[in-house]
């Protein structure tokens, strides 16, 4: 049971996109896509299974960091 737990978090980490107004982010538009594999990879190092949820917020804020306008969390 755990296992399918653990397992549960971490695809449900993976499968979030966070949605950018590329028009707002200017001229780092271009840059989004290395961005948001880079700010995955960041996260991934930083977070542990335990921690639900913060993924998501970490992602949208390493994203914001760079520039980009995202929506939503």
């Amino acid at each position: 049971m755990k296992k399918v737990m653990i397992i549960s978090v971490l695809l449900a980490g993976c499968s979030y996109t966070p949605v950018a107004d590329l028009r707002v982010s200017g001229e780092k538009a271009q840059l989004y896509q290395r961005d948001l594999a880079e700010c995955r990879q960041l996260v991934q190092e930083a977070t542990s299974p335990l921690q639900f949820g913060a993924e998501v917020r970490w992602l949208n804020e390493c994203l914001r960091g760079r520039g980009h306008s995202v929506l939503g969390v």
